[in-house]
């Protein structure tokens, strides 16, 4: 695949997770992806490694967590070869009114049309405040 094409399949990818649509998402992943979550395992319960079925709960999870939905957008792309690497900026609104607001940087590995590895690498402080703390 061109380095742009795997732009846009990861471009899909976000559009399909912010669009809580799991299946349309699942689909661009390869069947042994592993989603890396920086930080300390143990520290913050998304920390570590989720392969495809957990990806899919994820998404679900965004669902019931923020009724209205979250909006992804991507700030930034760097992409070379089977390499993409993107900062977004997440906003969403839960239940109980506290704003999600978080910034990420993605590194995500493609291979065949479909993506094999995605390293995320986010404010943790913030999850602990707006998901644990409240």
């Amino acid at each position: 695949m061109s380095t742009e094409q795997n732009i846009q399949i990861v471009e899909q990818f976000f559009e399909r997770f912010s669009a809580i649509d799991v299946a349309g998402a699942l689909e661009l992943l390869d069947d042994a992806v592993i989603w890396r979550a920086m930080g300390r395992e143990g520290g913050l319960p998304m920390s570590g490694e989720m392969d495809k079925p957990t990806i899919g709960k994820l998404i679900e999870n965004v669902k019931a967590a923020f009724p209205d939905g979250m909006r992804l957008t991507p700030t930034g792309w760097t992409a070379e070869s089977d390499r993409v690497a993107l900062e977004m900026e997440s906003y969403a609104v839960k239940s109980n009114g506290i704003v999600y607001n978080n910034f990420y940087h993605f590194l995500v590995i493609l291979s065949n049309g479909q993506i094999t590895s995605l390293r995320e690498y986010l404010d943790t402080l913030h999850v602990k405040q707006v998901f644990i703390d409240n």
